[in-house]
């Protein structure tokens, strides 16, 4: 797809960048993350940003396996987590160093890149646009290329979702020809992705005739006819819903939007609605859970490293909000996370049902990172995993990283399962013969909007993420109707708006075809003016070789005709970077059209402008990035001049919405025509405009009274009358002053493996919302009262303890004073290698001595239906002094009521005091007063289901 012309650039590139040996990138700086709890940090994000400039994406000869290296290896994993960050950010800088690592990806696929890492031919028997496998001989691929398509479109998504920054050069600039602006770069990642999925993945790789759902194709070298494992479907479908919300926002294909989101919906609902492809079951802990193979047709047992691709991927899905997937279908994932494979501290199952195999399936003393954001929704095991992934606050992982900030935001922002509200107010307006455009007034949300999903009739269409949308392409003097429906962060959607309805204008016909065309340059006569004039945009105009500036193409009517309106698309190659168009009587010389100046044109360009009437026009090329190519050019004249101004703003409020900010809102105007903005003034003066109903005054003073008018405007620089006035006052400054420190710590030994702390609570001008535990220096936990356990400690071992107050603004106060303590001595487990007794047993390989054999791994359980009036004893041999009993109960926590006796012959048993409970848990450490007995049991009043113990230990502190 890209012009040849680039490839010796690339090679040399490559060559420069990753083919000298010696090149390394700069020695990094950990990311930092100053603590667990609040918002996102500027210092978190500004060790991210200075992070990733010392990181490179990987180029050939540095890799044996371009698509594994950006599928599951780090340059992969970097460009996601920088997405991520940027998702939660909006920090430019992140979105530049993503673009940079999408640049050095393209240009090391196959077919742009050099011999010999490029031009190879792949086992399709051409040299495919691809990402090879392997850096020699026939050149490998498989479903690993979903993840590099995935990147590109994902990269040309966020810039596509963020329009104001559409126009503005990329800082980095533009080594490959991508083009310079944001836009132009989005348009060729996704263009380019695109051209793999068409050339590579649709007609190669995937057999799609099993109603869409994703199996290879039987001329794939890799599982020939096989269905897609569970990870790599993730693959591919990362590649198409990026792709498909990407040409959603462009609205230029809505047809391949359907197609490729049809792909990702069926594959989701394999798993989430067809039990055939998975198990649904009740965990340990009495939650939901899911169990599932390595692909559809196994239904248990998938190992932890490819589970957590899988976690991964469908954690996408959900967030891209497209595919109706619920945090309520997400839980059971996370259930079995949290309660299956979370075995313990620094103990993770190999397998997601809580089983041990080898390689893959080999147990874990850390947590996968494709497993983080789960925490989202099972917050119990945030801290567990946060500290289990940063134990100093630090990383050097950036999936790892950027994961754990998307679950810190959500926990500061607060679980969301609240819709926004209904956007009201939606009106249509004809622009043009090919174009309608809708505006509405905002909703509101409890944590807040992200966007508007766009329908015309029932289809999905685009979406926007402000309160204005342009539908484009439309056929001339036809009705349509809409509706727009509003989501938040959390993928919660509003119900539709009202309804909105508007007939585009009637057409003159494309008052181009059929005429004489003429242009500065041509680059062959395959590329000649007239194939921009012809009605196909598979044919274009180019012009010559090196010719980049003050281009043109121009058409003769033959006679003076009269015209309003000119759509161009750029589709090929968006490259254009300055336009205008120009009228003529004598096709010498030409004027310039008032208000049809621009930068970039794109894929679809529509101008109107007040009508002209001249024998010829022409497009005026002024500067472009690259030889300029046009697939189309048409002309209408659709109708007369526009002398109506729009009507009257009405309901302008003003909420202030900080010591600093304004927020404005009002009712559209309407106009006979198109309304095409709005000018906000403070006072008498012009502050600023907006194209939506809504707008955000800053930089104000705190306490201050504001008051402000709108003024409508349409496209013929027609200005209503202003709105009526609205005023507010900016809130008081913002709560900057931390609270005071706490004071008076105080740290006591509760046994060998817990020490309780207590203090003085600490002031706040607003109010202290909790106190952050440090252990060491590491957090290690947070209370809302003014004392702590910690417990899981090591036996005689001393610890320090600081604490800090923070208050509902995220002000976190100095450290309070340092307190110590030694844990007690353990005196060693009293209970090993004696003898043991139980009511009943399950079988002779779930003995009482299995209880209190000091390992977790065996276990004594009741007999078949016994499950309450159970119990399992020790007899010590002699009177024996103890005060601790630990109980484990890991694998199947189902005591529902249990207490401790003691007893002096074996038979007539009596209650230790303060030890009867309910549950029991992974691990309970029961203190007591010293009883003095030679026979110990555990009597068990109630269980859910037959009792098991894992491990019982006594202690003598």
């Amino acid at each position: 797809m890209l012009k040849k012309q680039l490839l010796l650039f690339g090679l040399i590139f490559a060559f420069v960048i990753g083919l000298i040996p010696g090149t390394r990138a700069l020695a990094a700086g950990p990311m930092v993350v100053d603590s667990f709890d609040g918002p996102i940090t500027q210092n978190e994000i500004n060790s991210f940003k200075a992070y990733i400039q010392t990181v490179e994406p990987v180029v050939w000869p540095n890799t044996g396996s371009m698509q594994g290296e950006y599928a599951q290896g780090k340059s992969g994993e970097n460009i996601k987590a920088m997405g991520l960050m940027y998702e939660l950010t909006n920090d430019t800088a992140i979105l530049d160093r993503m673009i940079y690592f999408c640049d050095v990806l393209l240009s090391q696929r196959n077919d742009i890149l050099p011999a010999p890492y490029g031009q190879r031919t792949a086992w399709t028997n051409t040299i495919a646009p691809i990402w090879p496998g392997n850096n020699t001989g026939t050149a490998s691929a498989d479903s690993a290329n979903g993840d590099p398509i995935g990147h590109l479109a994902y990269c040309g998504k966020l810039i596509l979702q963020t329009p104001a920054i559409w126009n503005t050069a990329v800082p980095i600039g533009d080594a490959y020809g991508h083009g310079g602006t944001y836009l132009q770069r989005a348009n060729t990642f996704v263009t380019e992705a695109d051209y793999v999925v068409n050339q590579f993945l649709f007609p190669k790789l995937l057999d799609l005739s099993n109603g869409n759902k994703l199996y290879f194709s039987t001329q794939s070298p890799y599982m020939p006819g096989g269905v897609f494992p569970w990870n790599q479907q993730m693959m591919i479908t990362y590649g198409l819903q990026n792709l498909a919300a990407a040409h959603a926002i462009k609205g230029d294909n809505p047809s391949l939007v359907s197609q490729y989101d049809g792909i990702v919906q069926t594959n989701l609902n394999w798993f989430f609605s067809d039990n055939s492809a998975k198990q649904t079951y009740t965990d340990s802990k009495g939650n939901t859970a899911y169990n599932w193979g390595y692909n559809p047709t196994l239904l248990g047992g998938e190992d932890s490293n490819h589970g957590s691709l899988d976690v991964a991927g469908f954690y996408r899905a959900f967030l891209s909000g497209r595919y109706s997937i619920t945090a309520s279908m997400m839980t059971p994932i996370a259930n079995m996370y949290a309660d299956v494979m979370m075995r313990g501290p620094s103990d993770y199952a190999g397998r997601v049902d809580g089983t041990d195999g080898t390689g893959h399936g080999a147990p874990t003393t850390y947590p996968r990172n494709g497993n983080l954001q789960l925490a989202a929704l099972r917050p119990d095991i945030y801290y567990t995993l946060a500290n289990a992934t940063m134990p100093n606050m630090t990383s050097t992982t950036m999936a790892s990283f950027a994961r754990l900030m998307y679950v810190k935001n959500q926990r500061y922002t607060g679980s969301d399962t609240q819709a926004p509200t209904t956007p009201t107010n939606l009106t249509a307006i004809a622009a043009s013969s090919s174009q309608i455009n809708l505006s509405w007034s905002a909703s509101t949300d409890n944590v807040g909007v992200t966007g508007y999903n766009v329908y015309r009739g029932a289809t999905l269409v685009g979406s926007s993420t402000t309160t204005s949308y342009m539908d484009t392409g439309l056929s001339a003097s036809t009705a349509y109707s809409y509706t727009v429906k509003t989501k938040d962060a959390a993928a919660n959607l509003s119900a539709a708006s009202n309804t909105a309805s508007a007939t585009t204008l009637a057409s003159s016909g494309n008052l181009a075809l059929g005429k004489t065309y003429n242009a500065s340059t041509t680059w062959s006569t395959t590329y000649l003016a007239n194939k921009a004039f012809d009605g196909d945009v598979a044919t274009r105009w180019s012009a010559s070789s090196g010719s980049f500036n003050d281009q043109w193409i121009s058409v003769d009517f033959g006679t003076a005709t009269t015209y309003n309106q000119v759509v161009i698309k750029e589709i090929s190659f968006p490259r254009v970077t300055s336009y205008k168009l120009q009228s003529s009587t004598n096709g010498t010389t030409y004027t310039d059209i008032a208000s049809t100046t621009g930068t970039t044109i794109g894929t679809n360009k529509t101008i109107n402008f007040s009508n002209i009437s001249s024998r010829y026009l022409r497009l005026y090329i002024t500067t472009a990035s690259n030889i300029p190519n046009i697939d189309e050019m048409e002309v209408y004249g659709t109708s007369a001049a526009d002398t109506t101004a729009p009507t009257v703003p009405t309901n302008l409020t003003a909420t202030a919405a900080s010591s600093s900010q304004i927020n404005l809102n009002w009712t559209a105007s309407t106009d006979n025509v198109g309304v095409t903005g709005y000018d906000i003034f403070r006072g008498a003066v012009l502050v600023g405009s907006s194209t939506t109903t809504s707008y955000s005054d800053t930089g104000l003073t705190a306490s201050t009274a504001y008051s402000y008018t709108v003024k409508a405007k349409d496209a013929a620089a027609n200005v209503s009358t202003a709105s009526n006035t609205a005023s507010a006052t900016t809130q008081a400054p913002a709560d900057t002053q931390a609270p005071t420190a706490p004071t008076s710590l105080t740290a006591t030994a509760a046994s060998n493996s817990q020490i309780d702390l207590s203090w003085t609570a600490s002031t706040d001008n607003v109010a202290v919302t909790e106190y952050n535990v440090y252990r060491d220096g590491t957090l290690v936990g947070s209370s809302t009262t003014t004392s702590y356990s910690d417990t899981g400690l090591n036996v005689s071992t001393v610890y320090s303890y600081t604490v800090k107050a923070v208050d509902a603004a995220a002000n976190l106060s100095a450290a309070s004073n340092t307190a110590s303590a030694t844990t007690l001595a353990g005196g060693g487990n009293l209970a090993l290698n004696k003898t043991y007794n139980a009511s009943t047993t399950w079988s002779a390989s779930y003995p009482a001595a299995y209880a209190f054999d000091g390992s977790s791994a065996t276990r004594w359980s009741a007999s078949s239906g016994s499950l309450s009036n159970q119990w399992v004893c020790i007899d010590f041999g002699a009177a024996t002094s103890f005060n601790q009993v630990v109980i484990k109960e890991i694998t199947y926590q189902r005591v529902t009521s249990y207490k401790l006796q003691s007893s002096s012959d074996g038979t007539t048993y009596t209650d230790i005091a303060g030890t009867s409970g309910t549950t029991i848990g992974a691990s309970k450490t029961i203190s007591f007063s010293g009883v003095n007995a030679r026979y110990l049991r555990l009597f068990i009043s109630t269980a859910s289901a037959v009792p098991t113990i894992n491990e019982m230990e006594v202690y003598n502190q």
